[in-house]
């Protein structure tokens, strides 16, 4: 069961904060130093930790591959809130309101303050320490010397571990809050800290509140999977110029073959649009044979996170090799760029740096890189020749997905001439199709009047995608203006697919230029995260209640995404939820409205429809403003002073409802999640024609997630994708079980639904508030079997009747399994059978192939007899049957075949049934299957 106590598992915790560009949350408002506005939390938590990556801060990174004893992810179902009541000015952790936290069904508290300045003693911590143990609510102490810690080198662990030691040694304490919205380029830092603190003090859950930029072309995770770091060579530096080089040997990690890139650090402010850096991948510092390079220029720009550049070689190397790297400079500018960093001592024992060819007695700072094997993009690199694209001619091309692809594409690119197009603004649309056919539409970009990246413009769709499966994308334009160069091969440059022009297929198989990018930055970063720290939890905020009455357009992608990188990492993973507002001084400005109860119940049943296990309340105690940012704090659930307001009762009500939910949803393992409506959100899917349940009326904006339990019992969330109103809803479940039990929101238990279930239809109607979810249960192999009911006749005569006359019953003496069969007799027609009607089974498994099968024995004598469904459509009535069949009164003979079943316009009706070819005798049936 959901355990509202003090976790004692072996586990460390780490959030992660996120930007979009549309502004900066309330969690966004505890940056400080080296911090960036952000708008997005992750939380995650872990195991013990495995030996391993990065512990001494030089090593290899860290394999998911040996996370072979994490927590499946099931098993915890976890609600809590940011933040804790205020310690200063006035401590506010006393027994009563720690009591109204354990009241609000809360088992989680953060102890972060956005006013920043975090420096507080165990001391300072002792009131909340001790009455959330006594109240059973896990605290996320914050301690000055631990909070922004990062570490690389064994002196920085041993400082932890000193400092760790009076909250390892006490019993009352169980986490730990490392760090509140780190710069990106520092995760490897805070992730260091967390994987040595899990190895010292497991009994501990540790939390680290990330705060990259979820603005995709700034958010700087690197194209490369992390392989060796010496990130702890930040202690000195010099300077690179025409006239003296910097290099670095270093020995290539074991199971590396290709070095995908490197990155070092150097101060961008220093280095201008002038200077061009070269780095060279050399055989040795005799550089007798140079590899590969890669040069970049620089921009001048203080901001920080650029102080990385990633110089991509893709490079073949040999694990347990010694290599060359080597930094040039071309002499423009002022003819200095620094510092180049490095450590004040050596502190790589597999290599040096270099000045000019002479090895000194430090180390650069450097990492490794090597392939992403998830992300192996496609590239077609022809640029000979070119077409031109307008409203009367369209450009395509087919490609196939890698086979080892997990991600969804993050982008397309062509090669276009940016001059012709910003010529005019003709808009370019990129449209991706599951064939030239255009038979459906898979994804849609969008439009763009002008490029967006110089020649090489970038077309993002987020679209998950099958691998080893072919696929057609098409540029458009609605301008008669003709727009160019796209360009092109003069022959086969991808062997995967070819270009097409006005959907005719270029001749010999000639390719235009383009690239397919899959995984974003975003989907890098979470990876990197998990990978390297080890944690098992994965938790992001993204408050989609903006002023006025709209949502954030990428809030259910930013579920998509967390859901995926959970689901790939095995990890529990959850979401952030919006209680409050967010406004200027004077209230003339809202950032973040109030939201009201439907819309609170919105943002919790759209996350638990998504799988999400971790659901965390932003905020709980109102946090004191932060003046900088111009952000106030309104309408919270619990004023600066501890006062329960309106958005405590709102989210208590709720958090029970998820408290006895999350009973069962802790075990279950998302299975998909689907969206209905005249129009559904970017990034996410539609309900697929072979789904087991879906609703009636496909125009309803509804959102349906499947699980299953660990022995595949099968459940799915009914959820209203409309916060505004409710609605009364019908569903299809195909195929038809016998029952249906809902998970009670009040009890936890699997009850009675209270709503209409019809078992002979599969037609379940539910009533549904606004923003409401409801958790059904299907009966164990529900899903899987025949959508045909009773199928075997052990509900006896339910589903069934004798629609082609004769007299209907079921038999118990004479059956070929279970309890009965169906029998007609005073048959006057071949076709008098017992008979079902499917009209909505068809309906609602779609045209194609089903297998068909019955068993068929006689009261007597022989004859030929068969299976037959007979279709009433709009160009009249047709038939699916199996072959006739011999058939006697000596034993069950089972009459099978795989049919095509399709029809013209509207299905009207469609009637199953058995027939025999000539005798009117009695007829038994029995385990009757329609499976497609």
């Amino acid at each position: 069961m959901m355990e509202k106590k003090r976790s004692r598992r072996a586990a460390g915790l780490i959030a992660l904060s996120v930007s979009l560009a549309a502004g900066t949350s309330s969690v966004s408002a505890m940056a400080t130093g080296d911090d960036v506005p952000a708008e997005n939390t992750i939380v995650m938590g872990t195991e013990a930790s495995p030996a391993g990556a990065l512990e001494s801060g030089l090593g290899t990174a860290y394999e998911p591959s040996a996370l072979s004893s994490m927590t499946s992810g099931t098993g915890e179902f976890h609600i809590g809130a940011f933040q804790q009541p205020m310690i200063r000015p006035t401590d506010y952790n006393t027994s009563a309101h720690w009591q109204n936290i354990a009241n609000a069904y809360l088992d989680r508290m953060i102890s972060v303050e956005t006013s920043g300045g975090i420096n507080y003693t165990k001391a300072e911590n002792e009131n909340g320490i001790a009455n959330s143990y006594a109240k059973g609510v896990q605290l996320f102490v914050t301690d000055g010397g631990l909070y922004d810690y990062q570490s690389y080198t064994p002196a920085d662990y041993a400082t932890l571990e000193s400092r760790l030691a009076p909250y390892k040694n006490d019993s009352r304490v169980s986490a730990i809050n490392i760090k509140d919205e780190p710069a990106a380029w520092h995760i490897e830092g805070y992730a260091n800290t967390i994987r040595h603190a899990m190895s010292y003090a497991p009994q501990l859950d540790y939390y680290i509140n990330l705060a990259p930029v979820y603005v995709e072309d700034h958010y700087f995770p690197t194209a490369g999977k992390l392989a060796l770091s010496n990130s702890g060579a930040q202690q000195n530096g010099t300077f690179v110029t025409s006239t003296q080089r910097l290099g670095q040997t270093v020995k290539i990690p074991a199971g590396m073959t290709n070095l995908h890139g490197v990155d070092l650090k150097i101060d961008m402010r220093e280095w201008s649009s002038a200077e061009t850096l070269t780095l060279k991948l050399w055989d040795s510092p005799s550089r007798t044979t140079m590899i590969a390079q890669r040069s970049l220029a620089g921009n001048g720009s203080g901001d920080f996170r650029l102080f990385f550049p990633y110089f991509e070689l893709k490079a073949p190397v040999t694990p347990g090799s010694t290599y060359y790297v080597e930094l040039t400079h071309n002499g423009g500018g002022n003819n200095s760029v620094g510092w180049v960093q490095h450590s004040d001592t050596s502190l790589y024992g597999d290599g040096a740096a270099y000045v000019n060819g002479s090895a000194q007695s430090y180390d650069l700072f450097f990492r490794l890189y090597k392939p992403r094997d998830n992300t192996p993009d496609i590239l077609s690199p022809g640029n000979t020749d070119g077409d031109y694209v307008s409203n009367s001619t369209r450009i395509g091309q087919t490609f196939t997905t890698p086979a080892s692809v997990n991600r969804r594409i993050h982008y397309i690119q062509l090669n276009m001439d940016a001059g012709q197009w910003a010529s005019g603004q003709q808009p370019i649309t990129l449209t991706l199709w599951d064939s030239p056919a255009r038979t459906r539409k898979i994804s849609v970009s969008d439009t763009y009047t002008s490029s967006n990246n110089g020649n090489y413009p970038i077309f993002k769709l987020y679209q998950p995608v099958s691998p080893n499966t072919s696929y057609y994308f098409e540029i458009t334009s609605s301008s008669g203006a003709p727009l160019g160069w796209v360009t092109k091969g003069t022959s086969s440059t991808y062997a995967g697919g070819q270009g097409y022009k006005n959907g005719t297929a270029l001749a010999g198989g000639t390719d235009y230029y383009f690239k397919v990018v899959f995984g974003s930055f975003y989907d890098n970063f979470m990876d990197d995260l998990l990978d390297i720290s080890g944690t098992d939890e994965l938790l992001f905020d993204n408050y989609p209640f903006r002023a006025g009455t709209g949502y954030d357009a990428s809030y259910f992608l930013n579920a998509e995404l967390i859901r995926e990188r959970g689901l790939d990492h095995n990890v529990k993973y959850g979401g952030y939820l919006q209680s409050t507002k967010i406004q200027n001084s004077n209230g003339t400005f809202v950032k973040y409205r109030n939201p009201n109860l439907g819309e609170k119940r919105w943002n919790v049943y759209t996350y638990l429809t998504y799988g999400f296990k971790l659901m965390y309340w932003f905020t709980y105690w109102q946090p004191l403003p932060v003046v900088g940012w111009d952000e106030y704090f309104a309408d919270t659930p619990v004023s600066t002073n501890g006062t329960l307001q309106t958005a405590y009762y709102d989210i208590q009500a709720l958090n029970r409802e998820m408290h006895y939910l999350g009973e069962t949803l802790k075990d279950l393992t998302s299975q998909g999640v689907y969206h209905s409506g005249t129009s559904i959100p970017r990034g996410t899917q539609p309900i697929p024609d072979s789904l087991y349940v879906k609703p009636a009326d496909a125009s309803q904006p509804l959102l349906l997630g499947t699980f299953a339990n660990a022995s595949g019992r099968k459940y799915v969330m009914l959820t209203n994708r409309d916060y505004a109103s409710s609605r009364t809803v019908t569903f299809n479940l195909f195929p038809r079980p016998a029952s249906v039990t809902e998970i009670s929101k009040s009890t936890g238990l699997e009850v009675g639904t209270g709503f209409t279930y019809n078992a002979a239809s599969g037609q379940l109607t539910i009533s549904l508030d606004k923003g409401e979810g409801r958790l059904f249960a299907l009966p164990t192999g529900a899903g899987d079997a025949t959508p045909l009911a009773n199928g075997g006749f052990e509900s006896g005569t339910a589903g069934w009747s004798n629609g082609f006359g004769g007299t209907f019953t079921v038999d118990a003496a004479i059956k070929r399994s279970g309890t009965a069969s169906g029998k007609i007799a005073s048959r006057t027609l071949t076709h008098a059978s017992p008979t079902q009607d499917v009209t909505n089974v068809l309906r609602v498994g779609g045209q194609g192939n089903y297998s068909l099968a019955g068993w068929i024995k006689l009261a007597s004598g022989t004859d030929r007899a068969q299976v037959a469904i007979q279709i009433d459509d709009s160009a009249g009535r047709h038939w699916a049957q199996t072959d006739m069949t011999n058939v006697n009164a000596t034993g069950w003979t089972q009459s099978t075949k795989l049919n095509n079943i399709t029809w013209t316009g509207q299905l009207n009706s469609a009637i199953l049934y058995v027939q025999t070819e000539s005798t009117l005798g009695d007829l038994y049936i029995d385990d009757l299957s329609l499976t497609k």
